[in-house]
């Protein structure tokens, strides 16, 4: 199978030859590429390199066609619960209901002070997500087409799964980032509090002025009101009315005696 892509221009008879290695992998479905081959072999190439590039990803990667079939049906399942799920800051999506978004995924309430190359996780993750959406409803395609065999969509569902192991890997990595442990210096320790106290505002800020908050928008409000109370920072009277009507609990800062 190798030899045979490798080739840019081969034979009449290379051509059949490869129809016929075809013919022994899948006899019900590429009888009539192997019959057409037969009498017009130059002009079948293209759909005969196309289905032995398949069966050749397919064993080079070392898995049986049944194990193919698995795979994808595999791949369907892990990644869907992810496309469900579209990342904060994403406003407009192709083809928004295959499969339909049913939640959003928000960022930390730190995110601002975060360094360069975790933020940078984000909106990495953000790329990786829509070319998810692409890939899948590229599959949806394959899969409606008359003839549609598992094997047709199995390159596809790999670089599927690929993406999304990455996408994973990157929200973990982003998840459970903590700042390096050594002793922080005064000024240091200053420079973090401006920014936690920055990010926190701009949160508050930000999910104050949807129109509707979702339990994970109230979590985000809670961790942000957290960080103003343990730095001991001000929040504004009307401010803290809207915290308390979205349910937000600031009985600390309360207990607390800050002011304006």
């Amino acid at each position: 199978m190798g030899a045979f892509l490798k080739k840019e221009q081969p034979s009449d008879k290379e051509i059949i030859d490869a129809a016929e290695i075809l013919l022994q992998l899948d006899p019900g479905r590429e009888r009539g590429i192997y019959n057409s081959a037969c009498q017009r072999p130059q002009s079948l190439l293209p759909w005969v390199r196309a289905d032995l590039q398949k069966f050749y990803k397919i064993r080079m990667d070392g898995i049986t066609n049944a194990e193919v079939g698995q795979y994808v049906d595999e791949t369907e399942k892990v990644v869907i619960e992810d496309l469900q799920q579209k990342p904060e800051g994403i406003e407009s999506v192709a083809i928004p209901d295959n499969p339909a978004i049913v939640s959003v995924r928000g960022k930390r309430a730190d995110h601002d002070s975060l360094p360069d190359d975790i933020k940078a996780l984000w909106e990495d993750n953000a790329k990786r997500w829509q070319k998810m959406r692409e890939l899948h409803n590229q599959l949806a395609l394959m899969v409606a087409k008359p003839g549609y065999q598992k094997c047709d969509g199995y390159e596809l569902c790999y670089t599927l799964r690929q993406t999304d192991n990455a996408l994973r890997s990157a929200y973990k990595q982003y998840d459970e980032y903590k700042e390096p442990d050594h002793p922080e210096t005064p000024e240091e320790k200053a420079q973090r509090i401006v920014k936690e106290v920055g990010a926190a505002r701009t949160c508050i800020s930000r999910t104050l002025a949807k129109e509707t908050l979702a339990d994970k928008d109230v979590d985000k409000l809670q961790e942000a009101v957290n960080t103003l109370i343990e730095n001991k920072a001000n929040i504004k009277p009307e401010t803290i009315e809207k915290l308390k009507a979205a349910g937000v609990n600031i009985s600390e800062y309360n207990e607390q005696g800050a002011t304006d």
